[in-house]
């Protein structure tokens, strides 16, 4: 499954431009080059660690008291690895090709917002199989949604580069994984309220067109 968004953008990309679109879209996966300034790679790294941080926060607020963390450093790395690669499978498909084809005609937060509805509806069965509540996958839907619309932020003003959204996707996956226990304490409603905030944050500060352009001047 995490590779069938990449397998068919690269057919897709074959069919447009041959052998040598199928291997540029290919080479953007690791399209660091792009990237302008090291505040974008902090962004990817660091914004989901403190989306996770602070719903550990709110939950221990509102009294759910999730377990302490119990993290083992030697699983890191692995998660990571394992991580990247899938979200490469996911995100040549997502960022790399149907972005671009969905902005052509519509602002960077409506074709966001249709991409994130995509990407959601493709976990749907997933979800169902691993028997979470109506409840759960609504909100969890929601929260990609959301995720959604910072990874294509954060994708644009990093030079569109596709390995930015790689990097993001990613982390989510880990922290997540490392949230108390490996997620069994995850509430996606809490994440979906701050992943709100931080995507109407940069609509609201980079506006909805372009996502590119800070209306206060940058």
């Amino acid at each position: 499954m995490a590779f069938t968004p990449a397998i068919a953008a690269l057919a897709l990309a074959y069919k447009e431009n041959g052998a040598g679109g199928a291997m540029r879209l290919l080479g953007r996966a690791l399209d660091f080059s792009r990237i302008s300034g090291v505040r974008w790679y902090l962004a990817a790294l660091l914004l989901m660690p403190l989306v996770f941080f602070l719903e550990y926060g709110v939950l221990r607020l509102s009294g759910a008291l999730p377990p302490d963390p119990q993290v083992s450093f030697a699983e890191v790395p692995v998660f990571f690895a394992m991580f990247f690669f899938g979200a490469v499978g996911e995100e040549l498909g997502w960022q790399g090709f149907a972005f671009a084809r969905l902005r052509e005609r519509r602002t960077a937060l409506v074709a966001s917002i249709i991409l994130g509805s995509i990407w959601a509806l493709w976990h749907v069965i997933p979800f169902v199989q691993t028997g979470r509540s109506v409840d759960w996958i609504i909100w969890q839907c929601l929260s990609t949604v959301a995720l959604r619309v910072v990874i294509v932020w954060l994708f644009v003003n990093a030079g569109k580069s596709v390995f930015i959204a790689v990097l993001v996707h990613t982390m989510y996956n880990l922290a997540w994984s490392l949230f108390p226990n490996h997620g069994s304490h995850y509430d996606p409603f809490v994440t979906f309220a701050i992943l709100a905030l931080a995507a109407g944050a940069a609509v609201a500060l980079w506006g909805p067109a372009t996502f590119a352009k800070w209306r206060y001047g940058r």
